[in-house]
């Protein structure tokens, strides 16, 4: 069972930007994404999130699968509404809202994602789960790759098997999570972390250069988006 991989890179380009920017510029392509009604538009933008796609490494397999499920989402509307422009602009929206929030994500490092929702002044305890839920992601994946290796190994091929997930695949998963679960609670009791305590913090969020110059090119993206929906 291939795993797509979206990993961090320390050496991508928009590593260095402000992760607050990077929340808001999210939210933002998303909301554009949804007014956008033009082909032409829809492929600027959506060329655009391609270019900060390229800042991550993806797995060729797990390439070929999103490139897959694009196309059979294609070949469907276009089946459905019988019209292949709205069912290229469909499938080019999906890209538009799926593709921001984990390109800038995956491309911030977990400490200054922190930085950034403290800084948007969420509650500590909502902070602390929303890092502990990202941070389940990858183990996830992990666990569930070892456990597809461990049932290969066993001489069970569950790609051939589907009627042995739910007792080979999901059993053992969900213990293995609560596994984790139970262990990060005993690892925040014996820390005696506290919610309610005050925070300081040793590398506060700045503003940078890089990211009034990031500012600039994404405001020129999006002008050209704009001057394509409702100038031309």
């Amino acid at each position: 069972m291939p795993i797509a991989k979206l990993s961090r890179t320390s050496l991508s380009g928009l590593a260095p930007i402000n992760p607050v920017l990077k929340i808001g510029l999210s939210v933002g392509l998303m909301v554009v994404a949804l007014c956008l009604q033009k082909l032409p538009a829809m492929a600027v933008l959506v060329g655009g999130l391609l270019l900060l796609t390229a800042q991550l490494r993806i797995r060729l397999v797990g390439l070929l699968y999103g490139v897959l499920t694009l196309t059979i989402f294609a070949l469907s509307s276009a089946w459905l509404s019988g019209d292949w422009p709205k069912a290229v602009f469909s499938t080019l929206r999906l890209l538009a809202i799926v593709l921001p929030a984990p390109v800038l994500a995956l491309t911030t490092p977990p400490s200054a994602l922190i930085r950034a929702l403290q800084a948007l002044r969420l509650p500590s305890f909502l902070t602390l789960s929303l890092m502990i839920i990202w941070r389940f992601f990858p183990l996830i994946q992990q666990e569930l790759q070892r456990i597809w290796e461990a049932n290969q190994l066993r001489g069970i091929d569950l790609s051939r098997q589907p009627r042995q997930w739910f007792s080979g695949l999901m059993v053992p998963l969900v213990f293995q999570m609560v596994t984790y679960a139970d262990e990060v609670t005993v690892g925040l009791q014996t820390r005696g972390y506290d919610p309610e305590a005050p925070r300081s913090c040793s590398q506060p969020l700045r503003w940078q250069h890089i990211d009034t110059l990031f500012c600039g090119v994404v405001a020129l993206w999006l002008g050209v988006v704009g001057y394509l929906e409702w100038v031309r």
